[in-house]
């Protein structure tokens, strides 16, 4: 099994510290690190503000634009092995996951993960993209008005939970409930949380000290749900 830093939400700047931690999983003093933009059509300004951000964090930054490049397998296949880290942009999660399985690259990286080649990393889109399943705004990214939250099924399924990211925002409340629709357990993360899988290990860090995570799973139809203890860093 492979490594995951799995970021619920935040901006580059209340992240930092947890963007530290997914390079120090890298064990490399300047690690490479390819950031994959999908989930956000590969919007150009998110792609200079990562690169200023994680360059600034003393590691070497190429873009995978799936959206707006054109690449063939192989070329792929090398960036791919070039990276230590694998960073997954936030936006359109049902979006993403489409384009993914189109060009074939979902299961690229699930070999990444299997042979253990990089860390897997992302915030938002990119925090539920390892998971089963998310509790996601999809719809809203699609700029309609008449949105609601929506299940983004058929995930990599590397973590076999449902998530939540943004569990803070007040209008995913209703996550809580509609977990019943599914069979698995669930995390509710707020923003600046992250999940951290090495091998069979798991913990949760915080890069805010009011940051919470939940567990949630239904027992005989009831939920029980318990708060997880982080690591604040």
């Amino acid at each position: 099994m492979g490594r995951i830093a799995a970021i619920a939400g935040g901006n580059l700047k209340s992240t930092e510290a947890l963007n530290r931690y997914a390079l120090s999983m890298t064990s490399k003093d300047k690690p490479n690190v390819l950031f994959v933009p999908t989930a956000s059509r590969d919007d150009q300004k998110y792609i200079k503000e990562f690169k200023d951000a994680f360059t600034a964090l003393n590691s070497e930054v190429k873009t995978l634009e799936l959206v707006r490049g054109s690449y063939t397998d192989s070329e792929i296949d090398k960036l791919l092995a070039w990276s230590d880290l694998i960073y997954v942009g936030g936006g359109n999660a049902v979006y993403m996951m489409n384009h993914w399985r189109s060009l074939g690259f979902s299961e690229k990286l699930k070999k990444v993960f299997a042979s253990d080649d990089a860390v897997l990393s992302g915030n938002g889109a990119g925090c539920s993209c390892w998971f089963s399943c998310g509790y996601s705004n999809s719809q809203y990214n699609d700029g309609g008005t008449d949105w609601q939250y929506i299940w983004a099924d058929n995930l990599l399924d590397l973590q076999h939970n449902a998530v939540c990211p943004h569990y803070n925002d007040e209008d995913r409340a209703n996550f809580d409930r509609r977990l019943l629709e599914k069979e698995i357990p669930g995390f509710g993360l707020e923003d600046n949380v992250a999940l951290i899988q090495v091998g069979e290990h798991t913990e949760f860090i915080a890069s805010h000290p009011k940051a919470r995570a939940f567990y949630l799973i239904y027992l005989n139809s009831q939920l029980l749900k318990k708060e997880i203890e982080l690591k604040y860093i």
